[in-house]
Formats: structure tokens, sequence, C-alpha cells
């Protein structure tokens, strides 16, 4: 019996298939989160492999194809969520934001609408939908979406990003250069938050101000043209190279 009981003892662990394809999606995040979007889309990929049937997944990797500019793709990952979880409130969101980057504008509200008629103080649906009606030019309905998202999560980077923005779209320069402060006080690695901030610095007639944040940004995103001109513009103005 007791050698029974030290075979079965030194037998080896077996994950489930549903566990073995969840270790797969937490490495993926892991990758997402550190900008490696290829090898984020084998890890997630691999998961589904392994279990099909797995939520998390296939929004994740509708989240990589999103991330590559390939939103027809990143829809049919988030359909595919929300068939098997039609509750999955994240993967509604992905879902509008896939259909707002293909200029189908009313689908993407009724995802949106669909997640804050289940939680109206969904931050990131209040954030989505601010985006959509800031991109419609309803930049005062937008700020008031961005506010509510604060309200429902006050260290949401991304809303605070968002909220500056409108506020700059509105001429609000001031006000814009506050909020981008606080929203890279949570995300120093935001390389559009130092770029707007240094355009509103630019705008509010701050020139040596502005090199300090578009140098910022250049330093995060190597490739960023837009904030190359501004860099060059600003020490124009400022009367000096850095």
């Amino acid at each position: 019996m007791l050698g029974r009981l030290g075979r079965l003892a030194r037998a080896p662990f077996r994950l489930t298939k549903v566990e073995r394809a969840r270790r797969q999606v937490a490495r993926g995040n892991q990758l997402l989160r550190r900008g490696e979007l290829g090898a984020a889309m084998k890890a997630f990929t691999a998961a589904l492999d392994i279990d099909p049937g797995n939520e998390a997944a296939w929004n994740n990797r509708g989240v990589v194809f999103e991330a590559q500019g390939k939103p027809e793709e990143a829809l049919q990952c988030h359909n595919r969520a929300i068939r098997i979880r039609p509750t999955y409130l994240d993967a509604w969101c992905n879902k509008g934001i896939a259909l707002m980057h293909m200029a189908r504008s009313d689908r993407a509200l009724e995802c949106f609408d669909t997640v804050l008629k289940v939680n109206p103080r969904h931050p990131v649906a209040l954030m989505d939908k601010g985006v959509l009606r800031s991109r419609q030019g309803e930049h005062e309905e937008a700020l008031v979406l961005f506010n509510r998202a604060l309200e429902a999560d006050p260290r949401f980077a991304l809303a605070a990003l968002n909220r500056a923005s409108a506020l700059f779209a509105l001429d609000r320069f001031e006000e814009s250069i506050d909020v981008y402060n606080i929203a890279l006080r949570r995300r120093p690695d935001l390389p559009d938050a130092w770029y707007f901030k240094g355009r509103a610095l630019l705008e509010a007639g701050q020139p040596d101000a502005a090199v300090i944040c578009l140098e910022k940004a250049v330093n995060l995103r190597p490739d960023f043209a837009e904030a190359r001109d501004a860099l060059d513009r600003a020490r124009e103005e400022g009367g000096g190279d850095r």
C-alpha cells in the first residue's frame, strides 16, 4: 500500500486543457504589454489550438490585430469571443473600437451602449464612446464622457489623456496641459501624451518647455514623425537647438 502511494505521489502533475490554454493567454498578455505583438499573437493562437473555446484568447488576438492596423481581422476575433460569452464586456468595447476604425460609427456606438446598459460606470466604454464623439467633432460631449470615465476610475491614465485632448481640441490649452500632466504622472511611458502636451505648450507660447516634451515623445517612439516635426517647430520658435 505504501509503495502504491509513493508511486502516486511521484506521478507527474498534468494540467487540464483549459489550464494550459489559460497559461498561454497569460503569457500572451505579458508580451502584449511589452509591445511584442508577433510573440503575443503566437501565444494567443497557441491557446486557441489547445482550447478553441477560450474567449479571452479570441478577444486578445483581436487586440493584436487592431494594434497591427487590421480592424477587419480584429472584428472577427471579437465576434468569436462574444459568441462564446455574450456578456464579455471587454470584447464588446474592443468590437466597437474595430468598427470605429472601419468608419462604421453607428455600429460602434451600439457596442459601447450595449456595455453601458449593463454597467453605466464602465470606464473603458465611457472613454471609447468619448473617443468616437471626439472623432465626430463633438468635443464637448466627449469631454463629459471622459469626465465620467475618470469619476468611475480616477487612475485611468488613457481617459485622462483623452480628456486633455478634448480640451486641446476646444483650444483650452492651459487646462489641457494640466490634464496631460495628470496622465503622465500615471503613465510616463505614453509618447502621445508627451507629444500633445508639447503641442499644447507650443500653442500656449512656451516653446522651450515644448521642446522637452517633444524630445521625450521622440525618445519613446523614434519613428514618431509628427513629434519630430513639432520638435523642429519648437526649436525654431524657442530660438535654439538642444
